[in-house]
C-alpha cells in the first residue's frame, strides 16, 4: 500500500489533472493554476504551483490558507485526512496488494476495565512524581483502579482493543489486563485525525511525557526489541500510512536500537527519524526540566534511519578536505622507495593491490624491496610468501635492507632485529585456504597492529587455475576482509603472457585467471623485465658498449590501475643484482638507501666497491 509520500508524488506527477478535478472553474496562468477558492469557482485568490520544487503547494490569499497537494484535496473535498487518502488512492488507481496468508488471528475484545479518573495514589504518582499534567491524563483517558494505573489502548474509532495495568510506583511493569488482545499502539485517542507527524515511544509514560511538551505521541505495546515485540506493526501498518514523518523516540540501548531498526525498516526509512535525547527518555527530560523549545529542537535534529552506507555528500566533508590537505606528518598511504613515484602511488588502508607479471620478472622481489621503506614510514607488515621459505625471504631482505651483497653475521643480526619492529612472516610453503589465511591475518592485525599484508601468490590459495568461480569468490573474500579491517592487502598473481608473447609490462587484461581478479582490485601494478636487453648488457664486449646499453632501464613497472589516485603509467627501473634493489637511475650516487647503520666491514667494502 502506498503511504502519504508516495501519494503526494503521484499527485504532483499529474498536477494539472488534479487541479482540473478539484478546481474545475480555475485555469492555468503561467506556472500556476488559479481559482477563486477551494470551492473551485473562477477567480484568482487561490494559486497552485504547477512546476518546480514547490509543485502542489497552494495558497488562498483571501483566507490565509496554505498547504500541499494532499491538504488541497482534503479542503476541496471536505474530508478528514484518512478518508482523503483513501479517495486519492482510488482516484489514482492505486490498489492494495493481496497476499496469501494464514487465516487471521481472532483477537478478544477485553471488557472495559472498572476504573475511575485518577484522584488518589495514581494521580499523586503521575502528577507529583512523573510530572504528567492533568490535561494529558484526560486526553489519554488514563484510569485509576486502587493503586493501579490503567492505560487504555483505543482504536481511532474509540473501541477498546487492549488495556494495561501497572502499579503507581517506580520500577513497576505494565501488563495486559486480558489475554489474546489485539496489539496496537497506545495513544490514538490523543492524536488529531488530521495529524501528519507522529512520535512513537517505547513506553506509555514516555508518550504522556511528550504530550506534556505539547507534542502528542503513541507508544509501542510491548517495549523495545525486535521480532514479536513489534508484531503490532501488522495491525497498524495501514493506519500509519497517513504520516509523513514518524519520529522514533525509543531508548538508546540495545532493545531500543533494535526496535527503531525494526520499525523504520518496516514502516519506511524514508519517513522515519530517530530522536536523540540528552537523558534516558522523554519522562526523564520532563522530570529534568528540559524546555519545550529544546524538545522541539531534538525533533528537528532527529536523524534519518538510512540504510548503512547511504550518505549525503556533506557527510564526507572532513574526509574530502583531509584527502586534499592531510595534516603534516600524516600518512595517506604507504609509498614505494622510488622517487619517480613519490606522491603518485599510495597503498591506502581498506584497499587491495594486485601485483602481476610473468614468472621470474621480479614482482615479488620489487614488493620485497618496498618492505623496508614501508617499515621506515611506520607500517607493520605481515607476509605470507607461500612460494618461498621464511629463511630465504630473510636472505633476500637482508641484502635489500643492508644494501650489500654479502652482509656480515653481525650486520645480518642487526638487520633482522630492525625488521622485527615492522614485519611478521607466516612461514608456510605450500597451499593455504583463504579462510585459514584470513584467520592468521586477523591475529596479526589484532595483536601486532599489522596494517599491510602480502599474499604471494594467488595460485597458492588451493584453487585450480581454471576454477574461475572459486577465484572470484576468494578475491571477494579478501577484498571484503581488507575493507572491514581497514588494512592494505597486496596479492601477487601471474600474468597470462610472458616476454616471448609480447614485449612490455602486462596490462590489466593480461592477469591470469578470472576477470574479476583485476576488476575488484583497487590498484594493479605489473612488472616486466627486458631480458633481451639484459643479455646484451651481459655479453657486451667493452665498457663503453655496456654503458650505452645500460642507459635504457631493464625493468618496467606499470601502474595499470589506481582507483583512488590520479596517476597511472610506467616508470623505468634498473635492477642491482648484488643487492636485489631497484633504482630509478644508473647514477650510483643516488642509489643508497640507509635503513640500518652499516658496520665497519660493510663500510669498508662499500668504499672498495665505489
Amino acid at each position: 500500500m502506498a503511504d502519504i509520500l508516495d501519494l503526494k508524488r503521484m499527485l504532483c506527477d499529474r498536477i494539472v489533472s488534479v487541479c482540473e478535478y478539484l478546481l474545475p472553474g480555475g485555469r492555468k496562468e503561467g506556472s500556476e493554476w488559479r481559482a477563486g477558492s477551494t470551492s473551485g469557482e473562477k477567480g484568482h485568490s487561490l494559486g497552485v504551483r504547477l512546476s518546480g520544487p514547490k509543485t502542489g503547494v497552494w495558497g488562498d490569499f483571501s483566507g490565509n490558507e496554505v498547504g500541499d497537494i494532499v491538504e488541497l484535496w482534503r479542503e476541496c473535498r471536505g474530508l478528514a485526512l484518512p478518508e482523503a487518502l483513501t479517495e486519492i488512492s482510488d482516484w489514482l488507481g492505486v490498489e492494495r496488494p493481496e497476499f496469501f496468508k494464514q487465516p487471521q488471528t481472532s483477537y478478544t475484545r477485553p471488557e472495559k476495565p472498572k476504573c475511575n479518573p485518577p484522584k488518589g495514589k495514581v494521580r499523586e504518582y503521575l502528577m507529583d512524581v512523573r510530572f504528567i499534567s492533568e490535561e494529558v491524563l484526560e486526553a489519554y483517558k488514563i484510569g485509576e483502579r486502587g493503586a493501579d494505573i490503567i492505560f487504555p489502548f483505543l482504536l481511532p474509532s474509540g473501541e477498546l482493543a487492549m488495556a494495561k495495568a501497572r502499579k503507581a510506583e517506580n520500577g513497576a511493569k505494565p501488563v495486559p489486563t486480558a489475554a489474546n488482545c489485539e496489539p496496537i499502539l497506545f495513544g490514538w485517542q490523543a492524536i488529531d485525525p488530521n495529524a501528519r507527524t507522529l512520535i512513537i515511544t517505547e513506553g506509555e509514560i514516555d508518550a504522556l511525557s511528550w504530550a506534556c511538551f505539547g507534542m502528542p505521541a503513541v507508544s509501542v505495546p510491548f517495549g523495545g526489541g525486535k521480532g514479536d515485540k513489534q508484531k503490532w506493526i501488522e495491525r497498524e501498518y495501514d493506519r500509519l500510512a497517513r504520516f509523513e514523518k514518524i519520529y522514533i523516540s525509543t531508548d538508546h540501548d540495545g532493545p531500543g536500537d533494535e526496535a527503531a531498526e525494526e520499525i523504520a525498516g518496516r514502516l519506511g526509512r524514508h519517513r522515519c527519524y530517530r530522536v536523540a535525547l540528552p537523558l534516558k527518555d522523554a519522562n526523564a527530560c520532563l522530570q529534568g526540566e528540559v524546555s519545550t523549545g529544546d524538545m522541539q529542537r531534538f525533533l528537528r535534529e532527529a536523524k534519518s534511519l538510512d540504510p548503512v552506507g547511504l550518505k549525503r555528500p556533506s557527510d564526507f566533508v572532513d574526509k574530502v578536505i583531509y584527502l586534499f590537505w592531510p595534516a603534516p606528518g600524516d600518512v595517506v598511504g604507504y609509498e614505494m622507495p622510488y622517487d619517480k613515484l613519490a606522491g603518485k602511488l599510495y597503498f591506502r588502508p581498506g584497499e587491495i593491490t594486485l601485483w602481476s607479471g610473468a614468472s621470474g620478472h621480479g614482482k615479488s622481489q620489487i614488493l620485497s624491496d618496498s618492505i623496508a621503506k614501508w617499515i621506515q614510514q611506520g607500517s607493520r607488515i605481515c607476509i605470507a610468501s607461500l612460494e618461498m621459505s621464511g629463511a630465504q625471504q630473510m636472505r633476500r631482505l637482508a641484502k635489500q635492507v643492508g644494501g650489500v651483497e654479502r652482509p656480515t653475521a653481525d650486520f645480518i643480526r642487526r638487520i633482522l632485529e630492525w625488521l622485527d619492529e615492522g614485519l611478521l612472516v607466516y612461514d608456510l610453503v605450500g597451499k593455504a585456504g583463504v579462510a585459514g589465511l584470513i584467520e592468521v591475518f586477523d591475529y596479526a592485525r589484532a595483536k601486532y597492529g599489522c596494517d599491510q599484508f602480502i599474499i604471494d601468490s594467488l595460485m597458492r590459495l588451493g584453487i585450480a587455475q581454471d576454477d574461475y568461480t572459486a577465484q572470484e569468490k576468494a578475491v571477494f573474500q579478501l577484498v571484503d576482509w581488507a575493507i572491514s579491517r581497514n588494512v592494505h592487502l597486496h596479492l601477487v598473481a601471474h600474468s597470462r603472457k610472458g616476454d616471448k608473447d609480447r614485449g612490455g609490462a602486462p596490462e590489466t587484461e593480461d592477469i591470469k585467471g578470472a576477470m574479476e581478479i583485476g576488476a575488484n582490485a583497487f590498484n594493479i601494478v605489473t612488472v616486466w623485465r627486458n631480458k633481451a636487453l639484459e643479455d646484451k648488457i651481459r655479453l657486451a664486449k667493452t665498457d663503453d658498449e655496456r654503458e650505452v646499453l645500460n642507459e635504457k632501464p631493464t625493468v618496467i613497472l606499470n601502474v595499470a590501475k589506481q582507483r583512488n589516485g590520479d596517476f597511472d603509467g610506467k616508470i623505468g627501473l634498473w635492477f642491482d643484482r648484488e643487492t636485489y634493489r631497484y633504482h630509478t637511475t644508473t647514477n650510483r650516487f643516488y642509489w643508497d638507501r640507509h635503513y640500518v647503520p652499516r658496520g665497519q666491514n660493510e663500510a669498508q667494502r662499500e668504499g672498495a666497491d665505489a
